[in-house]
């Protein structure tokens, strides 16, 4: 698996050379959390993400991958599908509409969206609302309702990312289950226009008492 994920590191830096950027799950946005950008009209990008627990050893298997595709189908909707070690029911489907976006300097946009549309056992619905602030913030602040079987979880999501640089930023995102709040925070590199590398732990906060995860990816957007 690591060789595959150095091997697409390299297509992407030699492939020709502000864009939606998939999060882990595949819908643009920051780190684990979906962001009311979407791709434009005939764009599209692939990505991987590889994770490893932060207790692992040499000798244990605790790294899991995930592969992803998107595309700006029709003008302000976003289809991709996701897939890898997890899920383990097989591809799901994401999709995304983008309901709007004023025309100010720093404007909020709204979306709407599903993840793992396919599943059986853990698909979601989200409203979620960006907004862009001088100094380089972006702010993100949504809503989620998770169907678990025949249970539904909601839940509330922020996101920031803060940008350095026209190649650099730092993102963070927070998700609530239940009680407790899963806290996730990373890095971006933008090598290009098209292509950005992501580092980041998740669950820094361990919500889910699974101990946290180092997660690296990769991904390149560009337009059919």
């Amino acid at each position: 698996m690591k060789k595959i994920f150095y091997i697409l590191i390299a297509i992407f830096m030699i492939t020709s050379l502000g864009y939606a950027a998939p999060n882990i799950y595949g819908s643009s946005g920051l780190i684990e959390m979906p962001t009311a950008e979407s791709l434009q009209y005939k764009e599209f990008n692939v990505g991987l993400d590889y994770s490893v627990k932060s207790e692992a050893t040499p000798s244990s298997n605790n790294g899991v991958y995930y592969y992803k595709l998107n595309l700006g189908s029709f003008k302000g909707f976003e289809l991709g599908i996701v897939g890898g070690t997890i899920p383990t029911e097989g591809v799901f489907v994401n999709l995304k509409y983008y309901l709007m976006s004023d025309n100010s300097r720093y404007p909020i946009s709204i979306a709407i969206g599903m993840e793992k549309l396919t599943s059986h056992t853990d698909s979601s619905a989200y409203l979620v609302a960006s907004k862009k602030f001088q100094e380089g913030f972006h702010g993100h602040f949504g809503f989620k309702a998770h169907f678990l079987g025949a249970e539904i979880d909601s839940s509330i999501m922020l996101g920031l990312e803060y940008l350095l640089s026209d190649e650099f930023s730092i993102e963070t995102d927070i998700l609530n289950l239940g009680n407790q709040y899963r806290i996730n925070s990373g890095v971006r590199y933008y090598f290009s226009d098209n292509i950005f590398f992501r580092a980041s732990i998740l669950d820094i906060t361990n919500a889910r008492g699974e101990g946290m995860l180092y997660n690296v990816g990769v991904s390149w957007t560009r337009f059919l």
